[in-house]
């Protein structure tokens, strides 16, 4: 198995959504539709193609209970009725792992969502579902995490929660994968029925049933390949990238997908490229601005104010970031066939850092500088509604460091060519990887 991140495919990203600390110069929405264009459905916090099975498995046997919720806008009821299935072959995978004595990054439950509470569980010897598993499961567990890429890859029917035709042989071939228990010991333990599974048969279960892909038999790792590659983007970009060592969201390996894509002679292919040729000036100028301002970070880290000329020194002159906007405006003009999804946030994000690229020495860096930060930050809210504050406060002769967002130390250099995004290819190679998938992609 690769040493890949694996990824994790929903479309909840936790970039997107957390609070402004991850995003001090407004380039959150353009990287997001770049991400989401070149890999739709996909994220960087999903890790393992077998929550699908788990998933779709859990929908099945719920089929067969009759008070399940059915048809129309069930969905978001069907959803909450599998929460106790998940903590159930969750909690037979920690079984597994403790007679095993496996640590927490063997792959039976490598990222397992939610694995601390598993461990918890197994060492109060519980042998059913009727344990907390994260304080918001519904959303950030297993089912929330995978739902969009379970719709995407046509498993699941998104407002009923219903499976397809696909959906019901991966968990037909998940359950009958050679070691599960049958059907009505798992519906007796999903109904509570006290005493319904021992310890030895989620030991045995755990085995065969965990996220570990390597054990799943054939017919299932098919339907799972078939899952992630259903987008005709996916296997684009899978063809594209041909194999793990390309799957990195650096400059280096994102020229030479853009090579690879434009090769194609392929219209979807070529469309790609053009994402993948402005993806890369645009990271260029978002990395030397973000180095440009952690360096302001650094300035204090006691909350004391700290001289103009001191920070602006701090800051550094200007050097190429004026050369790196017009090679992102350059980049943006060659490239008609460029989405307009994509095109938009890229230049909204080059007019407002305009200012700043157009700094002749330290002193005005600094000033556009922190007076974007500051547009940033007006535009979020914090939990009461109201703007959030600047990182770093811009005064007549002075700035102010946000203790909260202090440095303590000048940043480390950014590597030559470094991302400040990651653009989902690790995860998604991750995920084929582990499937051994590229040869059908």
């Amino acid at each position: 198995m690769t040493a890949l991140p694996l990824p994790i495919i929903s479309a909840w990203d936790p970039r997107a959504t957390s609070s402004g600390s991850l995003d001090p110069l407004g380039a959150l929405r353009a990287y997001t539709a770049i991400a989401t264009t070149l890999l739709p459905g996909a994220t960087t916090i999903t890790t393992r193609p077998r929550y699908l099975s788990w998933v779709c498995a859990g929908l099945r046997l719920l089929d067969e209970l009759p008070d399940a919720p059915r048809g129309g806008q069930a969905g978001r009821a069907r959803r909450k009725r599998i929460l106790p299935w998940e903590r159930l072959v969750a909690l037979a995978t920690g079984w597994y792992a403790k007679a095993g004595k496996v640590g927490i990054e063997h792959p039976c439950w490598q990222a397992l969502r939610g694995v601390s509470y598993v461990r918890t569980a197994v060492s109060e010897k519980k042998t059913s579902f009727d344990f907390g598993m994260l304080k918001n499961q519904a959303g950030v567990g297993g089912v929330g995490t995978y739902w969009v890429t379970l719709v995407q890859g046509g498993l699941v029917e998104d407002a009923s929660a219903r499976l397809t035709a696909r959906g019901e042989a991966l968990a037909d071939a998940y359950l009958s994968t050679k070691g599960t228990p049958p059907p009505a010991k798992l519906l007796a333990a999903l109904a509570g029925v006290k005493g319904a599974m021992s310890v030895e048969e989620l030991t045995a279960w755990g085995a065969v049933g965990s996220l570990d892909a390597s054990v799943a038999g054939g017919p299932e790792r098919r339907h799972l390949l078939d899952a992630l590659l259903e987008s005709e983007t996916h296997r684009r970009m899978a063809t594209a990238l041909g194999g793990a060592p390309r799957a990195h969201s650096r400059d280096d390996c994102f020229m030479e997908l853009q090579e690879r894509l434009a090769a194609s002679h392929d219209e979807l292919a070529a469309t790609l490229a053009t994402i993948v040729a402005v993806t890369r000036p645009f990271e260029a100028l978002h990395a030397a601005l973000l180095d440009r301002f952690d360096r302001l970070r650094s300035a204090d880290t006691n909350g004391r104010p700290v001289a103009s000329d001191i920070a602006a020194g701090l800051a550094g002159a200007p050097g190429a970031i004026g050369d790196l906007a017009v090679a992102l405006r350059a980049a943006l003009d060659e490239n008609p066939g460029l989405p307009r999804g994509v095109a938009s946030p890229v230049r909204q994000f080059l007019v407002a850092v305009e200012p700043v690229c157009q700094a002749k020495d330290a002193p005005s860096l600094m000033v556009a500088l922190l007076k974007h930060h500051e547009r940033v930050q007006s535009g979020k809210s914090d939990p009461s509604r109201q703007p959030k504050l600047p990182w770093v406060e811009l005064r007549p002769r002075e700035i102010l460091v946000s203790p909260r967002f202090a440095l303590d130390a000048l940043p480390v250099p950014r590597p030559a060519g470094a991302f400040t995004h990651p653009y989902r290819v690790e995860p998604f190679a991750g995920m084929l990887t582990e499937l051994d998938g590229w040869r059908t992609a």
